[in-house]
């Protein structure tokens, strides 16, 4: 088994799921997170929830861990979540890092947005959960 690459953190704000990390990321190291994920998943799926990502340094994916991403992301998209809030630092090409992860959640179908202020992330996000839960509300008296 090849070693992890890159770290990721996770912890809970209210519906949002603030993920801290440092690439690149290997698919070890996506199994590793997924596990550490888990307990805050927990809390979060089967109500409208949304991700708020820091990343750091070299923002890549391997291809088998991007390609775990997008499976995840599909999965979560299905048990509530709503969007995702990206914020990178000290990345060496900072477009090229942008343009990969968005072709990830892109892909996933999930909604994306890059920020450089986690306060308008945040702000975005909180939005996007509010819409989604007046869009529910609406359906349901329909």
């Amino acid at each position: 088994m090849r070693e992890a690459h890159g770290s990721i953190e996770f912890s809970l704000n209210g519906q949002i799921m603030e993920i801290e990390g440092t690439g690149p990321w290997n698919l070890e190291q996506m199994e590793e997170s997924g596990g550490a994920a888990a307990p805050i998943l927990d809390q979060l799926l089967d109500s409208p929830w949304g991700v708020l990502a820091t990343f750091h340094g070299e923002t890549f994916y391997t291809e088998d861990a991007a390609n775990q991403l997008i499976e995840w992301l599909k999965v979560e998209k299905q048990r509530g979540r709503v969007a995702t809030a990206l914020i990178l630092t000290h990345a060496s090409v900072p477009e090229l890092a942008k343009w990969h992860l968005s072709q990830i959640y892109i892909q996933a179908g999930e909604t994306v947005q890059i920020f450089s202020d986690k306060g308008e992330a945040l702000s975005w996000l909180k939005q996007k959960i509010a819409a989604y839960e007046q869009q529910a509300t609406f359906e349901d008296h329909l």
